[in-house]
């Protein structure tokens, strides 16, 4: 991965090494990888990052090439992809797939490995880190980091995030929900209301309620593990299927949720994208 910046006179006689770091937001660790094998050039010859820059100058970075984890290997699978560019990707997860390997999950090809095996069959020498995580069981849309660059980029970016979920009971009007989320010790996976909890704001609207169930729209002011699962519940109308929060309906396998859309200002084109996944038809069924 390549790319160019000409520098202006605020940078002038500023180094190499600052400038990555302070404007482009280079992170520690990349910087380090720059000095070990990537390529650094001001107007067509090879610095390091020593190198004071001049008004006008041309900075050329290559980014050194990326090891992918020997955990995740590339598995032929077709990706339901939805945006992409050069330096991301945003997939439509089904229910039912895991994103990365997990000991306890079942075999199968995990959405990550199916990534790999995308990038292989497009040449693209690269791999993928998980900017938006889902849960086995909820379905939609999964934002991916092509390189680490990008990836560092994008964990100082605001995402928001739309869901639609099928909950217990017939749930009215709408709301937000604040309550702390915590560990639930021993579990190392299940998660509880708190007050020692992390701040967690879920904003909630009915749209639809029938036969002692309602689909409600969701939106995530934070992002903590298990949060609208965990809210929900609290309020006393848990997605329907998810039996670690108190469902008692065997309608559906796993929690009835669905990330919808997703949007957010791309942190190297400065464009606002955003891309969505309609929700599937066993959710709707539900109603």
């Amino acid at each position: 991965m390549e790319f160019r910046w000409t520098i202006e006179s605020t940078y002038d006689d500023w180094l190499v090494r600052d400038y990555l770091k302070h404007v482009r937001a280079f992170s520690g660790q990349l910087i380090k990888a720059m000095k070990q094998s990537g390529v650094i050039e001001v107007n067509g010859e090879v610095v390091t990052i020593a190198k004071r820059l001049n008004h006008m100058d041309v900075l050329k970075v290559v980014l050194p090439k990326e090891q992918r984890s020997k955990a995740f290997q590339p598995k032929q699978e077709l990706l339901s992809i939805v945006y992409e560019d050069e330096h991301v990707l945003v997939v439509n997860k089904e229910r039912g797939k895991a994103v990365t390997p997990n000991m306890n999950d079942e075999a199968g090809v995990t959405l990550i490995e199916a990534v790999l095996g995308y990038f292989d069959r497009q040449g693209l020498e690269t791999t993928g880190h998980v900017v938006t995580r889902l849960d086995r069981y909820t379905s939609g849309l999964v934002l991916i980091a092509k390189h680490r660059y990008s990836h560092h980029l994008m964990q100082q970016v605001s995402i928001d995030r739309c869901y639609e979920g099928v909950v217990e009971g017939l749930l009215s009007g709408s709301g937000a929900l604040k309550w702390p989320i915590a560990r639930h010790l021993p579990s190392i996976i299940e998660r509880r209301v708190s007050e020692d909890g992390q701040p967690a704001v879920t904003h909630y609207r009915v749209k639809l309620a029938g036969h002692d169930r309602s689909l409600v729209e969701l939106k995530l002011e934070t992002g903590r593990t298990h949060q609208i699962r965990v809210h929900m519940a609290h309020l006393g109308y848990p997605l329907i299927g998810d039996d670690l929060y108190g469902s008692e309906s065997h309608d559906l396998v796993g929690q009835a949720l669905h990330c919808k859309w997703l949007k957010f200002i791309h942190p190297i084109s400065g464009q606002e994208i955003t891309a969505y996944a309609k929700t599937p038809h066993e959710l709707i069924e539900l109603l």
